[in-house]
């Protein structure tokens, strides 16, 4: 009969007296004014006016080893890190678009003011500026004014203006469908 009860002791000293070894890691935990919770395993990376109430919390060695086990897989790569990144940089290139669009419509719109400066400039002060019949050639000519070369060039600016304009508008518009 005395061997039964000793069994038994003996069984429960060998199951219980090992749990204190198991603990190997030490995490600390203090609360900041906010009440936000803090967690670390160095003591150092508390802020002094928290150190004096952090509380020190003893953690198994097998809770710490899972931890360490579950982190991210090797070699897979975190999709919606991935995604997110991807979701910037086309965000960032819708930016930059409407920046250039909206650089282009002012510039064009100044551009068109000037034309319309220089048009309405040769038809007060060049009235003479009607064409005539070159004798050479038989055909109308009109006569050119001081502004004809900075009117062409205007022409021509306007022209290729509205062309990019047009391509960055439907490069915008399928960036906005993606998104």
């Amino acid at each position: 009969m005395f061997l039964k009860p000793t069994l038994c002791l003996m069984v429960l000293i060998t199951v219980f007296l090992p749990a204190p070894f198991l603990f190997s890691g030490e995490v600390y935990r203090w609360t900041d004014e906010k009440g936000t919770v803090h967690f670390t395993d160095d003591a150092s990376k508390i802020p002094e006016e928290y150190s004096e109430k952090a509380e020190r919390m003893e953690v198994p060695e097998e809770m710490l080893k899972k931890t360490e086990t579950t982190g991210k897989p090797q070699g897979k790569s975190d999709r919606v890190k991935d995604y997110l990144e991807d979701l910037d940089k086309r965000i960032e290139v819708k930016r930059r678009m409407e920046k250039r669009i909206s650089e282009l419509e002012e510039e064009l719109r100044l551009s068109q003011e000037r034309l319309k400066r220089i048009e309405e400039y040769e038809k007060e002060d060049f009235q003479y500026y009607l064409p005539f019949v070159d004798k050479r050639t038989g055909k109308l000519v009109p006569m050119a004014s001081p502004y004809f070369d900075e009117k062409r060039r205007l022409e021509r600016k306007i022209e290729t203006m509205k062309a990019e304009l047009g391509t960055l508008r439907e490069r915008l518009l399928e960036i906005k469908r993606g998104l």
